[in-house]
């Protein structure tokens, strides 16, 4: 069995030097004193007194020094029978010399109503009461002289009731300080509850001020887990926003190493993982529904297992931010394609046409590039609209703007300029390279066939093209414009069905000068 380590008290020290200190004194007086007594059973029952004592001094000492689970209260109730026989002994002994022992019975009550571990305190002071009765009954002295019964007595009833009194006050002072020990433990649990909530609150407020100060949620979705994993002790996790209605995840974060990241699918409305680390080692739960939105953790099995309530309300927080931040983003992306595209075609629109203008113009002047713009107009469209109606008329813009569109390049911007009239920004590209772009389209149009009414392709439209470059035409967005608006004008006037350029050159200082020539789509002269 391993040692313990010891710890006295001052009162536990007092007591063992008290009582060697009093078990000197009964050796001393045994070798110095004890002959003055008249008898010899006095003397003897002396001797038996002092070495009953020092047996129990001897004793306690022993078993609270050697002894490792004895304490000061085990090592009271282990001596006491010792120490009730040799008070009795002695008070027999030398009880009619005004009760010098006596002193040892008070100081043992009071010891034993603040030290013993008896169930009552006030136990060890009633036997040494009666231990100092029967002492003096052992010596007849209570005998020999009635006239002593009152004092006996009154030394006895105060011995007791001493005991009692300083038992009953130790014991409410020990159930208060337990009380407030125990208030105190509840105190601190609340305190470190109130921490964590505090510090939870905190994360909330954190995750909503990153996700709403941007509507890029791509850019932060990082960090908001970052906050997350420090709250919650993890090394790695994963979050998805997952749009129901499509089975499309609209939103990913991942933080972690790469070896733990693992990939999502939605399938049939149940979350599944595509790859994992190693099998088993991770796992996917739903958090939250919003709308049509729902967020969904991903982390090792293990840890979301040991989730607690408090820590899945806080992901619910999270989750709940982060779906409302996913939604708001969505709307902002919807109401700018909205408000840049033309509800028919799905093209872009006028608005969006003067915005891009000005980036590619300025791009364009920045780096020394070329850039052309094509103006369209579609030939005689009122008569489409006059013979087949105006939802014909329109189904056949829809599929104007869907042949233009295949036509260019991805980095070119098709446009529907209004009514009948479309336009094509063409980054670095100069005047001829916009001139077979031009050509090209002329002729798909030239060659589709159009649905009519009964969803037959029997309709055939033409398209007038002018084509205006930066700096050949113009110098600037209004003189580009002007400079496309009289080459469409000019191709009209040519015949339409064909490709033209300005006629003359537009400054932005206003003074015109001679376009080059160029060569329309039938092949003619510009």
């Amino acid at each position: 069995m391993e040692s313990e380590e010891r710890t006295f008290d001052l009162a536990d020290a007092t007591y063992l030097v008290a009582r060697i200190g009093v078990a000197s004194l009964m050796v001393f007086m045994q070798w110095w004193w004890v002959n003055q007594l008249p008898s010899a059973t006095e003397r003897d029952l002396h001797f038996v007194g002092t070495a009953l004592w020092v047996l129990g001094t001897v004793v306690t000492v022993a078993a609270v020094l050697v002894w490792p689970r004895m304490d000061m209260s085990k090592a009271l109730v282990l001596t006491l029978p010792t120490d009730l026989i040799a008070l009795a002994v002695l008070t027999a002994a030398v009880g009619g010399y005004e009760d010098p022992y006596y002193a040892l019975f008070f100081a043992g009550a009071v010891i034993h109503a603040v030290r013993s571990g008896l169930p009552q305190r006030w136990m060890g002071a009633s036997l040494l009461a009666l231990s100092y009765v029967l002492g003096h009954v052992m010596a007849g002295h209570v005998l020999v002289e009635p006239a002593t019964y009152p004092f006996l007595l009154a030394k006895v009833a105060i011995l007791v009731a001493f005991a009692w009194v300083l038992g009953r006050i130790i014991s409410e002072q020990t159930e208060r300080a337990f009380s407030v020990e125990m208030e105190s433990e509840q105190v601190e649990a609340l305190n470190t509850q109130l921490e964590q909530r505090v510090m939870e609150m905190e994360a909330v407020a954190q995750v909503s001020d990153m996700l709403h100060s941007t509507l890029d949620v791509d850019s932060v979705g990082g960090d908001v887990l970052d906050v997350v994993l420090r709250l919650l002790g993890w090394d790695a996790m994963s979050a998805f926003v997952v749009d129901t209605s499509s089975n499309e995840t609209v939103f990913s974060a991942t933080r972690g190493t790469p070896s733990q990241r693992p990939a999502l699918a939605y399938v049939s409305g149940e979350a599944l993982l595509e790859s994992e680390a190693s099998e088993g080692s991770f796992g996917c739960f739903d958090v939250l529904e919003y709308h049509n939105l729902r967020v969904v953790i991903c982390a090792e099995q293990r840890l979301i297992e040991s989730l607690d309530e408090n820590d899945r309300r806080v992901l619910q927080a999270v989750s709940a931010e982060l779906a409302v931040a996913v939604e708001n983003a969505q709307l902002y992306q919807l109401t700018r394609r909205l408000a840049n595209t033309d509800e028919l075609t799905g093209l872009y629109n006028y608005r969006y046409l003067q915005q891009r203008l000005d980036e590619e113009i300025s791009r364009a002047r920045r780096y020394g590039k070329t850039l052309s713009f094509l103006m369209i107009d579609v030939d005689d469209f009122k008569r489409v609209n006059d013979t087949h109606g105006h939802l014909v008329g329109d189904s056949v813009l829809r599929e104007l703007g869907a042949i233009m569109k295949s036509t260019v390049r991805e980095v070119d911007v098709v446009v529907r300029y209004g009514g009948e009239e479309f336009s094509v920004i063409l980054p670095e590209t100069d005047a001829a390279g916009a001139f077979i772009v031009a050509e090209k389209i002329r002729e798909n149009v030239a060659m589709h066939r159009f649905k009519d009414e009964d969803g037959e392709p029997s309709i055939r439209i033409t398209i007038s093209v002018g084509v205006a470059n930066m700096p050949v035409h113009a110098d600037d967005k209004e003189s580009l414009l002007r400079a496309a608006d009289d080459a469409v004008y000019y191709a009209k006037e040519s015949g339409k069905d064909r490709v033209r350029a300005p006629r003359i050159r537009l400054t932005r200082f206003g003074r015109p000068v001679a376009a080059p020539s160029s060569t329309g789509g039938n092949g003619e002269d510009a």
